[in-house]
């Protein structure tokens, strides 16, 4: 019988107004019905352990990572084949070109680029793998997803049109930028990002290679540093997911064709160390003038969107002569590989790419230096393999073998990962008679390098020119990454020039500012009066009818920008006594727009460190939804939750509730609502801090508490 009308048997047959409320009914509980049976044991499944969660991600991230490495190859292929015409290897159509389509064809390729060098320059320049490093270091691993689009085309583009970088390094930042995508969807904490972003990096390199143990251990060992069982478990299945894509799209074919390597005689290793000096130098030559073309380039005065068709031009003049500098030079590679070079064009060859390279980038042109290094390596290899064959040649076999090495080498100075490099070599061959002699160049050049750069590779030499030092900690770092704009007090207090010394010392004993910022009549800053300065000339009550503000203000003093960061900030509140800098206008450097305090600095510090150590891992695990109290079990038998305030504590500090003594409880962070600009309403973001004594409980206040689970049953309930 219906329950709104008795005049019908059925549900369905009844005439009543209200039988859509009947349908609505039947369809909410078999939504709620499918929810227990298919949605809530996922969920479950999930919860239980934050590992097998990982892991699956890892298998999306490689899957993802993989097809972005095929699609990136395509897009190369295609891109080239409007550039060069239809063919696969690209030293053959380049050789059938006349000389003036050589030079013509990288240019067009810089000026196709110009659009992107002007509008996002900061996700195209570059060769990725810094860029990766320094989203670990300054945003906690977020990357814009933006950038696996942008990176792509320019670095197609550039590649495709005869620019002398590699692909892997766009590989590596759109495998990164995938990751970090799928963080930032799950809201991943930050050590959790940092894997994903890791995992991404792996299965570009291991999709390029076709090198699984490769792409694992180059995100291990460059990218993340941390060879810590939790980051290498989900990086390994990442990078064979994506090495099982690019198998199924573009065979199983490895990277390089390698012929049989040979080991004639032990005497050689010494020839091998020989060769991993050798490599040392030149990957220290190759930092040196890559980072010296874009500062030359830099002081070039011609618009940034218009350097790479520069750039462009002189790649194409040198490629008149030497077409072998076009791409990414893995046909030039094999033929040395196959020992098809004379001596001299081997030893030209290293250092002709090495220029090419570093005018393509310097220029503004988008790609990697890791197949520029492998192509130097292999010409180097080669050049000192042949000599040595022809000095000893009952000692010494074929310079292939060098080559390989020389390639290896060459990698691990520049970018010092000789573990990496082992592995690659011994995947590429599949020959452990090989292996001696790579271990050996690659130690040697990797100590010798690390020497000449002083302890820098050539992607942490970029963030240390960028002001960013991976190897001194987060803390400077973390004042890099933060502005004066984002610090600043924006309601500056200002005196005019003619205001008594008695206005000025009632105004500065009711305001809670430091100093007070001079202007003239038109509001142009024209000094500043530090409180300071004010205590002092207050003790001489005869003086205040007569002085006004001008004739005790500083003319010498600090001045911030908005965009400034903190790292600079603090060494300019070192090298003077105030307590207040003003903040200008940057579009009027005489208008004060705000100050930055001394206090509020460290406190913007304070709030940031605790931000990624322990509100990332809050963030990640205490969600806000509609219920009041959230639960996380830890270890021993302890648990966090997240919970409301109780009413009983507003307006009460923290000391005065004796939290810690009362409950056996400690709250280890208070987040508190912010009010939006302009608004009475509060912000949805919440401000994490680590609670002082004197912090006063308010309402809509929310604590994060640790403890044993009788103690935190014990807690008031909101």
């Amino acid at each position: 019988i219906c329950k709104f009308c008795i005049t019908a048997p059925q549900i369905y047959g009844c005439g009543c107004w209200k039988t859509g409320i009947h349908m609505f009914e039947r369809t909410i509980a078999y939504a709620l019905s499918f929810y227990k049976r298919r949605i809530a044991p996922l969920i479950v499944f999930f919860s239980w352990s934050e590992t097998r969660l990982i892991l699956v991600v890892a298998v999306v991230i490689g899957l993802l990572g993989g097809m972005g490495a095929v699609v990136f190859r395509w897009l190369i292929g295609g891109l080239r084949e409007i550039f060069f015409g239809p063919g696969e290897n690209l030293l053959e159509l380049a050789w059938n070109l006349p000389w003036w389509q050589r030079v013509i064809i990288p240019t067009v390729g810089g000026l196709v680029l110009a659009p992107f060098i002007k509008y996002f320059s900061r996700e195209t320049k570059g060769h990725g793998v810094p860029e990766v490093m320094e989203s670990l270091v300054m945003r906690a691993g977020r990357i814009n997803p933006r950038t696996m689009v942008t990176r792509a085309l320019a670095s197609a583009i550039t590649i495709a049109s005869g620019g002398s970088v590699g692909r892997e390094g766009p590989i590596v930042q759109i495998g990164s930028a995938l990751g970090s995508t799928v963080g930032q969807f799950l809201k991943a904490s930050e050590s959790r990002m940092r894997t994903l972003v890791g995992c991404g990096a792996a299965a570009g390199i291991a999709a390029t290679f076709n090198a699984p143990l490769g792409g694992a251990l180059f995100a291990v060992e460059v990218i993340l540093g941390d060879f810590g069982l939790a980051q290498v478990t989900p990086i390994i299945i990442s990078s064979v997911s994506a090495t099982v894509v690019s198998r199924h799209f573009l065979g199983n074919y490895p990277a390089f064709m390698v012929p049989p390597t040979s080991l004639v005689s032990y005497y050689e290793l010494f020839f091998y160390a020989a060769l991993g000096l050798c490599a040392g130098v030149l990957a220290w030559l190759f930092v040196k003038v890559l980072y010296g073309s874009e500062d030359l380039f830099e002081r070039i005065h011609l618009p940034v969107w218009f350097r790479p068709t520069i750039g462009g031009l002189l790649v194409g003049i040198i490629a008149v002569r030497f077409p072998h500098v076009y791409g990414t030079g893995y046909e030039t590679i094999n033929l040395a590989l196959n020992a098809q070079f004379p001596i001299v064009i081997l030893f030209t060859l290293a250092f002709v790419k090495l220029l090419a390279t570093s005018i393509t980038i310097g220029s503004g042109g988008s790609g990697g230096v890791f197949a520029p290094a492998l192509f130097q390596g292999a010409m180097l290899g080669g050049f000192i393999g042949a000599l040595f064959n022809l000095a000893f040649p009952e000692l010494t076999g074929s310079y292939g073998s060098y080559a390989l090495a020389g390639m290896g080498a060459m990698i691990a100075g520049t970018m010092h990962a000789p573990i990496t490099v082992i592995l690659v070599i011994f995947e590429l061959t599949s020959d452990y008679t090989i292996i001696l002699p790579v271990m050996t160049c690659s130690i040697l050049s990797t100590l010798t390098a690390y020497k000449l750069l002083g302890g820098q590779s050539i992607y942490t030499r970029k963030l240390l020119r960028e002001g960013i030092d991976i190897y001194r900690g987060k803390n400077l770092n973390i004042l890099r990454g933060l502005k004066v704009g984002d610090v600043m007090v924006r309601d500056p207090e200002t005196v005019s020039e003619n205001t008594p010394l008695s206005s000025l010392i009632r105004k500065a004993l009711t305001n809670p500012h430091s100093s007070f910022i001079l202007v003239d009549s038109e509001g142009r800053m024209t000094g500043l009066i530090p409180l300071q300065k004010i205590l002092e000339v207050m003790r001489d009550e005869y003086l205040h009818d007569i002085l006004v503000a001008q004739d005790i203000a500083s003319f010498e003093y600090p001045v911030l920008n908005v965009d400034e960061s903190l790292d600079d900030v603090i060494r300019k509140f070192g090298e003077s006594e105030i307590e207040e800098v003003p903040v200008v206008d940057p579009a009027n450097a005489r208008v004060p727009i705000g100050v930055l305090r001394h206090n509020d600095v460290i406190q913007a510090y304070r709030n940031a460190v605790i931000r990624q150590d322990v509100g990332g891992f809050v963030a990640d695990r205490l969600v806000h939804h509609d219920q009041s109290i959230k639960d996380v079990e830890l270890l021993d038998g302890y648990r966090m939750i997240e919970i409301e305030a109780p009413r009983q504590f507003f307006g009460k500090t923290i000391r005065e509730l004796r939290i810690s003594e009362i409950y056996g409880v400690q709250v280890i962070l208070i987040q508190k609502p912010v009010r939006a600009e302009g608004s009475d309403e509060m912000a949805v973001e919440q401000m994490n801090f680590v609670p002082r004594g004197n912090d006063v409980i308010e309402p809509g206040d929310w604590l994060v508490l640790v403890g044993k689970t009788d103690s935190l049953n014990r807690f008031p309930k909101p």
